[in-house]
C-alpha cells in the first residue's frame, strides 16, 4: 500500500504504508473499504476545450504547449479522458457566432464549422494526439438567433417550435463535420443551463419542451444521419433541480427511451442527496458533472487552496452520489481569467501569462489529479465507510486490479486514521495507520 500526499509544499509526495496486524478485528478510527460492494463505473475525468482555451493555447510557446498537453492528457500526469466542447459559441468564445448563414429552411445551405478551425479543432487534435482514447461531449449554449423566440443568441429566449427540426439537423451536421476531421463526439447535451437567462448565449427549455425536442426532433435527426451511437443527456444545469427535471422528462415514455443520461453543474451548491436520488431514478443512464468553476481570484493563494478543496469536495460528493464522469470548465485560461466576450472571467486550474510566457499549474489542477491520475476509465466505485465526517472519502477498483482511495481533510488539524481494505471479512485484522495532515488531500493505492 502506498499513499500520495499533497499539502503545503508537497505535491503527490509518495510514501509506503506499513500494515499493522491486530489481535482482533479493527474497531476505532477506521476508514473501511468494501471491495465486494460496488456501484457505478467511471467514464473519465477532464475539462472543457473552449475557444478561449484554444486561443490561449495558440499563443503559448511550443515548449509550454507540450508541457500543458502532457500534464493534462498523458497517463503519468492527470490523464484526462473525458472533455467537453461547445456547439457554436459560449461566453468563453471570442464572440457570439453560429455555424450557418441561414438554415431555417432545414437545407443547411452555407453551414460551416470553419470558425472552429482556428482555435478549437487544433486544441482537440493535439489532445487526441496525446490520448487517442479521449472521449468527447458537446453542448449548445444557444441555437442561432433566427431559431429563437427573442431573435438573439443571448439573454435566454426559447427555441421556436417551427425551428426545432432545423436546429436538430444542425446539431447532427456539426457532429458529422467533426467526424470528417477525425474527431468523434460520442455524447451531447440538449442545452447548457436550460433554466438560466444569461447575458451571454443561453436558451430556456421547460421539462416538457426538452422531452419533446429529444423525442420528436433530436433523436430522429441523429438516427437519420447514422449517429445512433451518440448519447443524449438532458438538464446540464444545477443540482437543486436535477431530480425534478429528470423525473419530469422520464415520465414521458418515448422521451425516456431516447435519454441516455443526465448532466449537471455545481453552481447552486452541493445537493448530493438530490443527485443520489437521481442516480436511483435514472437506472443505467449516465450521470456526468459537465461544468464547474470558481470566481477569478487573481492569484490569491488563500483562494487557490479553497478552490482546490472545492473541487475535491465536489468530486467526492458527486462520485459517492453515483456520478460516472467529471468535467471541469475551461481547461486553460489566460492570467486574467479569459478571454470571455461578456467579461465573465473566472479561475481555471491551468492559466497562462501571455506577457511573461509562463504556464501557471495551479493547486486545483493537482487536486483534480488525485482522482484522474489514479481512477481509470472503467473503474467501479467501492463502498467506503469512515468514522468521521471531518474526512471525505471515495474509493475505486480499476480494470487492471489496482485500487485507489482518496482522502480529503479540509480541517485545520491533523487527523489520524486506520485503513482497512477488506471490509466485510471479520477475520481480517490488518490495518494501515496513517495521518491526513491539515488542509490536505491524499490518494492511497494498493
Amino acid at each position: 500500500m502506498r499513499k500520495y500526499l499533497t499539502c503545503g509544499s508537497k505535491l503527490f509526495e509518495p510514501e509506503s504504508m506499513t500494515a499493522k496486524p491486530l489481535p482482533r478485528y479493527a474497531e476505532m478510527d477506521l476508514i473501511k473499504v468494501y471491495p465486494q460492494i460496488t456501484f457505478q463505473h467511471i467514464i473519465g475525468f477532464g475539462a472543457a476545450l473552449t475557444e478561449a482555451s484554444g486561443y490561449v493555447f495558440a499563443q503559448m510557446d511550443e515548449s509550454d504547449r507540450r508541457e500543458f498537453l502532457e500534464r493534462c492528457f498523458a497517463p503519468e500526469f492527470n490523464g484526462y479522458s473525458l472533455c467537453r466542447l461547445a456547439i457554436q459559441s459560449c461566453d468563453f468564445s471570442l464572440a457570439p457566432r453560429s455555424y450557418p448563414n441561414d438554415s431555417r429552411d432545414g437545407k443547411l445551405e452555407g453551414f460551416s464549422i470553419d470558425d472552429d478551425l482556428a482555435y478549437v479543432i487544433p486544441l482537440v487534435a493535439d489532445a487526441l494526439s496525446v490520448n487517442p482514447e479521449l472521449e468527447l461531449l458537446a453542448s449548445p449554449w444557444s441555437p442561432p438567433a433566427w431559431a429563437k423566440t427573442n431573435r438573439s443568441m443571448l439573454h435566454g429566449g426559447h427555441l421556436r417550435p417551427s425551428s426545432a427540426d432545423a436546429w436538430a439537423q444542425m446539431i447532427s451536421r456539426f457532429l458529422l463535420e467533426y467526424r470528417k476531421l477525425g474527431v468523434r463526439i460520442g455524447r451531447i447535451t440538449v442545452q447548457n443551463e436550460a433554466q438560466a437567462i444569461q447575458t451571454w448565449e443561453s436558451c430556456l427549455y421547460s421539462a416538457r419542451e426538452e422531452a419533446a425536442f429529444v423525442r420528436e426532433h433530436l433523436r430522429p435527426a441523429l438516427d437519420a444521419c447514422g449517429l445512433s451511437d451518440v448519447k443524449i443527456l438532458i438538464w446540464d444545469h444545477n443540482k437543486e433541480n436535477v431530480f425534478d427535471r429528470t423525473a419530469a422528462c422520464l415520465r414521458d415514455d418515448a422521451a425516456a427511451r431516447a435519454i441516455d443520461g443526465i448532466a449537471f453543474h455545481w453552481y447552486s451548491g452541493d445537493h448530493f442527496e438530490a443527485l443520489a436520488a437521481t442516480s436511483l431514478l435514472a437506472g443505467d443512464r449516465e450521470l456526468i458533472f459537465t461544468e464547474g468553476c470558481d470566481f477569478f481570484s487573481d492569484g490569491d493563494p488563500y483562494w487557490e487552496l479553497r478552490h482546490a478543496e472545492h473541487y475535491a469536495h465536489e468530486i467526492i460528493g458527486d462520485l459517492e452520489a453515483g456520478a460516472n464522469g467529471i468535467i471541469d470548465w475551461n481547461i486553460l485560461l489566460d492570467s486574467h481569467g479569459g478571454p470571455n466576450h461578456r467579461k465573465n472571467y473566472c479561475d481555471a486550474p491551468m492559466m497562462y501569462d501571455l506577457e511573461a510566457k509562463r504556464l501557471n499549474v495551479r493547486l486545483p489542477f493537482h487536486y483534480i489529479g488525485h482522482f484522474s491520475r489514479f481512477i481509470k476509465p472503467g473503474a467501479v466505485r467501492m463502498l467506503t465507510s469512515r468514522y468521521t465526517t471531518d474526512l471525505e472519502t471515495t474509493s475505486f477498483a480499476n480494470p487492471d486490479g489496482s485500487h485507489a482511495l482518496v482522502v480529503l481533510n479540509r480541517t485545520e488539524r491533523d487527523i489520524d486514521f486506520n485503513v482497512n481494505v477488506n471490509g466485510g471479512f471479520m477475520n481480517d485484522h490488518t490495518v494501515h495507520p496513517t495521518t491526513a495532515p491539515a488542509r490536505s488531500i491524499m490518494t492511497i493505492t494498493w
